[in-house]
Order: structure tokens, then C-alpha cells, then sequence
């Protein structure tokens, strides 16, 4: 394990020296592709294996009814003592999952029904196997200290499901209330599951599955849950007003967030291949540190009567050093962005010196990290500089930052987030935020959010397909207002098609922005972006919105809107390097932009 970790490290320091030195010069989409493609390692297919367990071995008997979750473990035990690479393989039918423990604690992912630890050069062979896990908060397969898995040939599903539904049958606004009737074969909305963590509810468009109801806020929270008859609950909003957009017959969904179809920490290689799933409480694949995400060929889908599949995103990567691959996808029913690239702020508790500074930061930071210290208030970068060393919180500097706004003592944050002190001055790893990601021949359709929300450089976004989400198809932008950063340079969009994206509030098919809190920053922190041969179709208004890019190459687009008037492409401070040969330029309108 020391000399693969010492190689990855390697394999890292290589790449962060080549974005460097590729950054001072700019390259043609081309060249930027076969930089991408040659620097980001292929997904992991396939691996030598030397020995094969089978799980039924193990006592893992599929379709008897019994918790074959146990068994599974007493296989990967096994095969992690083993000269690898080793498979561990299931036979064809249903495994069922129950819990270890009795009470909902979903971080406590020994719970899953394959659950790797410290585990290395091993594959999970499906053959076609069912998982069916048996409560909301226990993951399908969780991976930690773990490098070069591949699980494949998966089917799963949840009994209960982690979200209910059921249909308006009054409402009362003098109380911002309304009367829920629950639909068969769901929990019910008061589930001790769903008391047990984030709880949150949508309304529903039945004419198109998974979707959202048009022209209305895409999350509604609550503060009460009373039953008043058989399958009957008054369900009491907690914003003022909101029973407005309610109708009698609207259906109602109500969602919990915990665990995943896929988890994953300090991670490095997983490889997720041909997984299809019918529910999942939470984000499908989820994790933070991981590096070199695969995730191949894997769906997400609507059956029966559901109107969604899980109640999260599709994709999401949290401080990944190398960032996700993701091809031949279909995301179908998500409550949140199919794919988030992002790192978390570092926060400044104690500046001791101007090199020398005590912070909060929930992921790792290694000497000779490159950071961007970011006022959000005034929306400027204050310094990028390299990291020294970082122990025991205290980060020491190669250059000096001047004085900071730092959180002060005493400052009031949340147990798990800090997001209270997203108004203070803070940093981003620049090397944590999952630069080199492939993201091309996907679908992702009738759903709720983005089709991809990205903070992360050296990307190739390709030949996918958006259609039906609520919100914007393609976000590149930071987010100051949660935060999570930072900037997205050097990135391709070629081939895409977005349509019918934005129902829910007027959004474009695609948005780059450089925001502060509050705003639009003065100074684009967004560059070197290449927008070529993609069709953006808009439901309503622009197709496409650009406010701070430096360095934006629009050629060979469609883009038109339902709206018949007005812009179809709206620019401000865009510093355009090539516009050509696009449908619908004649309704292009760019404000304060220079071209190159």
C-alpha cells in the first residue's frame, strides 16, 4: 500500500506541474483535449486477477430471504488477506442487506452491503445480481483507504424506499398548511427515517415523470407532520406563503438524505461499471478525497409509479485531487446536480504571521499545494501561493498574504459545516478541487437542478444529452453563497444538447459566472473556456448567459428559446478569444466585453 500511495502522490506532484506550466500558454481545443485525455489515466476496466471467492461460499445465498450482508463481508475479509488481485463473486438473484446496527446512523458505512476497507486491487463481480437493502440509511457499496476496485454487474433497489409520495387533498392557507393523502407502496411521510435526517419535500409533475411542477420554488421544508385520518397527514410548511403554489391533486414528494448506491473516502481508482437503480436515499456516488472516479455505463431509473429516483445528485466529487470519469451514463429522476465538482474553503481562524496562519479545513492540505485566498465580500483573489507545511492546523506559507478578515474567536458554526463563516476571507486547494474530469455520453433528463454544476479545471465535457431539469444544464460557476469553489479554467464543452432545461425558473441552457457574495466579481476568474458545436434550446429567455469569462471561444452553436424576442445570448465582461459561426447570433447582445 506505501508504494502505491507513494506513486499516486507522484502521479499527482506530475500533474500539477504540467497544469501549471500549461496555464501559461494557451492551447486550441484540440491540444487542451489530448492534454486532458493523456494526463487523466483511462478508467480502470479491468484487472489480472490471480484468485476468485464466491460469496455463496460465505453462506451468501441469493433469493432466500435472508441478510446475505454478513456473509459478503466475511468474502471481503477473506480477499483482502489475499495475494491480489482477487474477485469476489455473486451469482445471478436477490441479496438482501439488513442493517448492523438498530438505529439510523448513516455515516456508519460498515452498514453497506459490500463495504471495502483498506482493500486494493480487487473486483466485485455482479453477474447480474439483485441488492435489495432493507432500510434507508445503509449504502449498496462503500469504499475507504481503498485503490484500484472495480464493482460491476449490479442491479439495486430499497425496501422501503428512501422517499415518499402521496397527493394534495386540501389546502389551507390561513395556516400554511395542506392534507397529504399517501400513495401505495410508500413510507409514510412521518417514517421514523425520515425524522432521522435532512427531510425535505417537491412538487411533483405527473404528466412527466421526475420532474418538477413548473413555476414553483424546487424545495419546500416544513416544521410539522400530524396525522388526522387513515393515510392522511397535515404537513405544516415552514416559509410563510408557500401553500400558494399547492393545487388540489398536485402530488407531493418528500425526500431524506443519507446513505448512496456508491460511497467513497480517501479513495483512489474505484471504478463503478454497469450499476442500475431503481431508488437510493441520497446522492447516487458520493464521496469526498477520492481520486480517479469511474463511473461507467451505470443508470439510474423510474419504475412503477415513482416520480423519483433518490433524493440527491448523480455524480458528486468533494476535494478530489484527480477528478471523476464519467461516460455512458443515464441519470433519470435525481433530486439534485447530476454531476458537482468542487473543493471545500479553508477557513482562517488565527493569522499568526503573514505566512503562518491556524485554520479550519475538513480536507487535506500537502506541502507544495498551490492556494487562491478569496475575498467573497469584495470578490477578489487576495494571493496564490504554495503551501509549506501543514500540521496540526497550522499552515505555514511560501509567499506572505496580507492582512485578513479571519472568523473571530467565538464565531458561531455548525457541528459539520461551517457555512456561517462563508462572509470571512477564506482559501481554496487549488490542487483539491478535482481538475482532469471526462464527462461525455451521458443522458440526464427529468430531474431536479443542474445537469452539471463545475468548480474544477482541465475539464472535457462531451456529447451529452440534458433534457428536462429544473434548473440550468450546464452551471460553471464558484459559490460563494454556501461556498464551495473555485474557479473552472481550461475546460471543454463540445457536442452537448441541452433542451427543455430551466422550466422551473426561467434559467438558460448554460450560465458561466465569477461570483462574490451578492454579486458578479469585477475581475473574471473563469478562463480559457471552449464552447463548440453544442445546441442550447431554451424554454423561456436566454439560452445562454456569460458574466465574467476571460477567454471564451463560441463557434459552431445552435442556441434559440421559446421566447421569440429578445437576447439569445446575453455577455457582460467576456473577453472573447473567437465568436463564429453560430445559429442565432443576430440576438447575441455582449455588454463591456472585448474580443481578442
Amino acid at each position: 500500500m506505501r508504494r502505491i500511495i507513494i506513486c499516486f502522490l507522484l502521479y499527482v506532484a506530475e500533474l500539477a506541474f504540467s497544469a501549471a506550466s500549461v496555464e501559461q500558454e494557451v492551447m486550441s481545443a484540440d491540444e487542451l483535449r489530448q492534454h486532458i485525455l493523456e494526463k487523466r489515466s483511462a478508467p480502470l476496466t479491468c484487472l489480472n486477477v490471480k484468485a476468485t471467492l464466491n460469496v455463496r461460499d460465505f453462506g451468501a445465498v441469493p433469493n432466500d430471504g435472508k441478510d446475505d450482508r454478513p456473509a459478503i463481508a466475511s468474502a471481503v475479509l477473506k480477499a483482502r488477506r489475499m495475494e491480489g488481485p482477487v474477485q469476489i463473486s455473486f451469482e445471478s438473484g436477490c441479496y438482501d442487506i439488513q442493517p448492523a446496527t438498530d438505529d439510523y446512523i448513516y455515516s456508519d458505512h460498515t452498514n453497506s452491503g459490500v463495504f471495502l476497507r483498506d482493500c486494493r486491487d480487487m473486483v466485485i463481480e455482479g453477474n447480474g445480481a439483485h441488492m435489495l437493502i432493507h432500510r434507508q440509511d445503509v449504502s449498496v457499496f462503500a469504499a475507504v483507504h481503498s485503490t484500484n476496485i472495480i464493482i460491476r454487474n449490479f442491479t439495486a433497489d430499497y425496501d422501503p424506499l428512501p422517499f415518499s409520495q402521496g397527493t394534495v387533498c386540501s389546502i389551507n392557507e390561513a395556516n400554511n398548511s395542506f392534507v397529504f393523502e399517501l400513495q401505495s407502496g410508500f413510507p409514510r411521510p412521518d417514517d421514523a427515517f425520515f425524522k432521522s435526517c435532512d427531510s425535505w419535500g417537491m412538487l411533483k409533475d405527473t404528466e412527466h415523470p421526475g420532474r418538477l411542477k413548473a413555476d414553483c420554488p424546487s424545495v419546500f421544508f416544513f416544521d410539522e407532520m400530524t396525522p388526522v385520518e387513515r393515510n392522511k397527514y397535515r404537513i405544516v410548511l415552514k416559509n410563510p406563503g408557500r401553500t400558494s403554489y399547492f393545487t388540489k391533486g398536485d402530488v407531493f414528494a418528500i425526500t431524506g438524505r443519507s446513505a448512496s448506491i456508491g460511497w467513497y473516502n480517501d479513495s483512489d481508482n474505484i471504478t463503478f461499471n454497469n450499476i442500475t437503480a431503481y431508488a437510493c436515499p441520497s446522492p447516487v456516488f458520493i464521496g469526498t478525497e477520492t481520486s480517479r472516479l469511474n463511473v461507467l455505463n451505470c443508470r439510474m431509473k423510474l419504475i412503477g409509479k415513482r416520480l423519483m429516483t433518490n433524493g440527491g445528485g448523480g455524480v458528486i466529487c468533494q476535494a478530489s485531487r484527480i477528478g471523476p470519469w464519467v461516460e455512458n451514463c443515464e441519470f433519470e429522476g435525481l433530486s439534485d446536480d447530476c454531476l458537482n465538482i468542487y473543493g471545500l474553503p479553508i477557513y482562517i481562524l488565527e493569522q499568526i504571521s503573514p505566512v503562518k496562519m491556524r485554520v479550519y479545513a475538513k480536507a487535506a492540505i500537502q506541502p507544495g499545494d498551490r492556494l487562491a485566498f478569496f475575498n467573497p465580500n469584495e470578490g477578489n483573489v487576495i494571493q496564490e501561493t504554495t503551501v509549506v507545511s501543514f500540521s496540526k492546523n497550522i499552515l505555514v506559507l511560501k509567499d506572505p498574504v496580507g492582512k485578513l478578515n479571519t472568523v473571530p474567536p467565538g464565531a458561531k458554526r455548525t457541528k459539520v459545516n461551517p457555512r456561517e463563516w462563508k462572509i470571512y476571507d477564506h482559501a481554496y486547494n487549488l490542487n483539491a478541487v478535482g481538475n482532469y474530469y471526462v464527462y461525455r455520453n451521458n443522458t440526464m433528463h427529468d430531474g431536479r437542478r443542474y445537469g452539471v454544476l463545475l468548480r474544477a479545471s482541465y475539464g472535457l465535457i462531451e456529447n451529452n444529452r440534458f433534457e428536462g431539469l429544473s434548473r440550468t444544464g450546464m452551471q460553471i460557476s464558484n459559490e460563494p453563497e454556501w461556498p464551495e469553489g473555485f474557479w473552472t479554467r481550461n475546460l471543454i464543452v463540445r457536442g452537448n444538447r441541452v433542451s427543455e432545461c430551466g422550466y422551473g425558473h426561467g434559467d438558460p441552457s448554460i450560465q458561466i459566472k465569477s461570483l462574490k457574495l451578492h454579486g458578479v466579481m469585477d475581475a473574471p476568474i473563469q478562463k480559457n473556456i471552449f464552447l463548440i458545436d453544442n445546441e442550447f434550446h431554451a424554454v423561456s429567455g436566454p439560452a445562454a448567459v456569460f458574466d465574467g469569462v476571460d477567454g471564451l471561444t463560441v463557434n459552431g452553436n445552435v442556441f434559440d428559446s421559446g421566447s421569440a424576442f429578445g437576447s439569445l445570448v446575453v455577455g457582460e465582461n467576456v473577453k472573447l478569444r473567437s465568436l463564429e459561426d453560430n445559429t442565432g447570433d443576430s440576438r447575441f447582445e455582449f455588454k463591456h466585453s472585448i474580443s481578442r
